[in-house]
């Protein structure tokens, strides 16, 4: 079987309407897990709700299924989500994008403890992967979420949080060995009391990689050596509780990695590189964050955060420096959540300044001020949202200013107990980055984007599981679009409609999720379609316990995208399997085993950069006794 040959809407659509038919014809193991079915969720509305009470399409990715999916990299463990594409640049570590409801990468907001992961001049997210140990949850909102989260948040806002105070006290480690000489080592001591929560963490990733350009595409210029990668990560975190109203912390992390890459260009001669050159990349990032969290009064809650983020960069080419990046963001916020009758009222302030330096040196500010309230009555829920965003962009003695207003409008009305119906109606917008206005590559004539957003839904929710199916619409004006030169112009109008199905539940002694998501993401002034977005795109989920073993597959598919704006390549059509498996050797020990790319698909999420192949990869695992008293 090779799966990089199946068209996956042929074969995969039938096993969706299957599966969901064989859910409902075996109820009766499922009632046991109406927790993990119905999950709590903070991102929508930034205050907890059950995820069945929320409006937005949300979906959660959890500690245990984490650990199962046993995923190197964020962005590994974030591919095959309902509503998210991937491009990336070859494997672990390479370049990566992230595009949510058809929207490009720079029109997702990513957010870790709730402090915005740093972007560099052109908005683009510099994602130096947070390791997965790392993480206790994830929360992925699909939609435009402009209102609630920013400029950024067009297509939506993925929100991590990390296992600070989350996990039995303790030592804990893991580590693993595979293919590519792949290493992965990671060691954790927690405290988790009532008054104290302490953490500190560090991992070591390493893989020799694979030729990550695809040399048979550029047989005269792509060097055909191994690309190797390389992450080390220290965290730390700590939180004090001071009587009863007021809870002290403290986060910091760093992250260094180093990676070999492919590039077909040279920078010194502007020609063809050639198959003997060797390109490198040195990164390291670091967050310290400093919080309050009280309570003025019971029904008052509150959270004070200032963070300091650094990134440095630099590339290498044949051993010679290639250029540097720096960047510092510094973040206040102030969070608050209100019970006011029936609901609760959120409100607050982010506040951004950013610096960045490349060949030149940039500012940018960015000062909002958010205000919401939901509620339920009887059996309607309703939520709405209003954000004002002030952006101040400089390079030396220029400024450009943009601002705007975005707000939010939300309903649910429950027909039965188990089936709702939902809609939502949005506006957002996006400033350009200060790259996108300054410099070389920049145009100071861009004018802000401009998004309008609805949405309509319909979920039953059960013992059994969650169904929820949704057809959305987002227009935007001034959309971005880039010339032959490499500098951005407005578009008159892009747009995307599409149906997104999310399926999540228990039979027969499987747990399932399953996601299908047809779209038509579009350049409305010409017609022609979105750069690296598919018009079908979807993935399956199975587990199982047997024999004593967890059992789990994972199947990921997409139709053919077009490249990029300037080429006419099309990136084919994939599906991939996952294969994982694990047991426990004693209360406290676990050994883990997963097969990647199963099947052994060659497919690329860029054109010419060969994505994962095939791999093999062993574990093992040591947590402490979670007690129940703590």
């Amino acid at each position: 079987m090779n799966c990089s040959r199946v068209t996956p809407p042929g074969w995969i659509q039938p096993c969706l309407v299957l599966s969901w038919a064989f859910s409902y014809a075996c109820a009766a193991p499922a009632i046991a897990q109406g927790n993990a079915l119905n999950p709590v969720v903070v991102s929508a509305s930034r205050m907890e709700q059950n995820i069945s009470d929320v409006l937005a399409s949300v979906s959660v990715i959890t500690r245990q299924d984490i650990e199962r999916a046993q995923a190197p990299t964020l962005v590994d463990l974030i591919q095959g989500q309902a509503g998210i594409e991937i491009g990336r640049n070859g494997g672990p570590g390479t370049t990566a994008s992230i595009f949510m409801r058809g929207q490009a990468s720079t029109n997702v907001a990513v957010f870790v403890d709730g402090v915005p992961l740093q972007r560099d001049a052109y908005g683009v997210l510099r994602l130096i992967d947070l390791p997965p140990n790392q993480i206790e949850k994830i929360e992925i909102l699909r939609g435009n979420m402009g209102a609630v989260y920013g400029e950024s948040a067009v297509g939506g806002a993925i929100h991590i949080f990390t296992r600070a105070g989350s996990a039995a006290s303790g030592p804990s480690a893991t580590s693993s060995y595979g293919s590519r000489n792949s290493r992965d080592l990671a060691a954790a001591y927690r405290i988790n009391q009532p008054e104290l929560k302490l953490a500190i963490s560090m991992q070591h990733f390493a893989s020799d990689g694979y030729s990550a350009m695809n040399a048979r595409q550029n047989p005269k210029s792509v060097n055909p050596d191994k690309d190797s990668f390389e992450r080390s990560s220290l965290f730390a975190q700590g939180e004090m509780l001071i009587g009863n109203a007021l809870s002290l912390g403290l986060q910091a992390n760093r992250i260094d990695a180093k990676l070999d890459y492919d590039s077909s260009f040279n920078p010194f001669t502007f020609g063809a590189a050639s198959p003997l050159d060797r390109q490198r990349a040195e990164q390291q990032s670091s967050d310290l964050t400093l919080y309050g969290r009280f309570k003025p009064m019971a029904a008052w809650s509150s959270r004070l955060a200032l963070t300091q983020s650094r990134i440095e960069s630099q590339d290498f080419y044949n051993s010679r420096a290639n250029g540097s990046y720096d960047g510092d963001q510094r973040a206040l916020q102030w969070d608050n959540s209100y019970k006011i009758g029936n609901g609760n009222a959120s409100f607050g302030f982010d506040l951004v300044d950013a610096a960045f330096k490349t060949s030149e040196s940039y500012k940018r500010e960015s000062r909002a001020y958010f205000a919401g309230y939901s509620a339920r009555v009887d059996r309607l829920d309703y939520q709405a949202n209003l954000r004002r965003d002030e952006i101040n962009a400089t390079s030396g003695n220029t400024s450009n200013d943009k601002s705007a207003s975005s707000w939010l409008l939300g309903a649910g009305y429950a027909m039965t107990d188990q089936l709702k119906l939902t809609a939502l109606l949005s506006t957002a917008f996006r400033a350009p980055a200060v790259g996108e206005l300054f410099g070389f590559y920049g145009n100071p004539k861009l004018e802000p984007q401009k998004h309008k957003g609805s949405e309509l839904g319909l979920q039953h929710q059960s013992a059994l599981g969650r169904i929820r199916a949704v057809y959305f619409s987002t227009d935007t004006q001034n959309d971005f679009g880039y010339g032959p030169d490499y500098k951005p112009y407005n578009i008159v109008k892009s747009e995307n409609k599409g149906f997104e199905l999310s399926i999540a539940g228990n039979a027969a002694g499987w747990a399932y999720q399953l996601s299908a998501v047809s779209q038509d993401p579009r350049n409305a002034e010409t017609g022609t379609a979105l750069a690296r977005r598919s018009k079908a795109y979807g993935s399956v989920d199975l587990t199982k316990t047997a024999l004593g073993i967890d059992w789990a597959s994972k199947i990921f598919w997409s139709a053919s995208r077009k490249d990029s704006d300037f080429n006419s390549f099309v990136n084919a059509s994939y599906a991939v399997v996952n294969l994982t498996a694990s047991t426990l050797l004693s209360p406290q020990w676990r050994a883990r085993v997963k097969l990647e790319n199963a099947f052994g698909a060659r497919y690329q999420l860029a054109y010419g950069y060969d994505a994962v192949p095939r791999g093999l990869f062993i574990g093992l695992q040591y947590q402490p006794l979670q007690h129940p008293s703590r």
